[in-house]
């Protein structure tokens, strides 16, 4: 009889572990497909972006603007205009600078 109960206690012993070892991995195999679905998501900023909310727009450039001494033809920022480096505006006096700032101020917008 002690063997019978010895049997029946090992054997539930043993019914649980393998119950708890499925549902590990039935919880391992969720988390990888979680996983995959993640990696999918962020390797794809555009998809990322658009569930955070986010909207993709192009805002076209003004063509009734005239050029000023701040932009180049394309209508670019200075930054991006070849005719100026950072080192030469730099060594720009503050006379210099307030120059090009009143002619960018008078500059007419049509």
């Amino acid at each position: 009889m002690s063997d019978e109960n010895t049997e029946s206690a090992s054997e539930r012993l043993m019914s649980t572990l393998i119950n708890k070892m499925e549902s590990m991995d039935n919880d391992l195999q969720i988390l990888k497909n979680e996983n995959d679905r993640l990696n999918r998501i962020v390797s794809n900023p555009t998809s990322l972006l658009r569930k955070a909310g986010f909207v993709a727009t192009m805002t076209p450039l003004s063509e009734d603007v005239e050029t000023d001494i701040f932009r180049s033809d394309e209508g670019t920022l200075l930054k991006a205009n070849d005719s100026f480096t950072n080192a030469e505006i730099h060594l720009m006096t503050w006379e210099e600078i307030h120059e090009m700032a009143d002619q960018a101020k008078n500059t007419e917008v049509m």
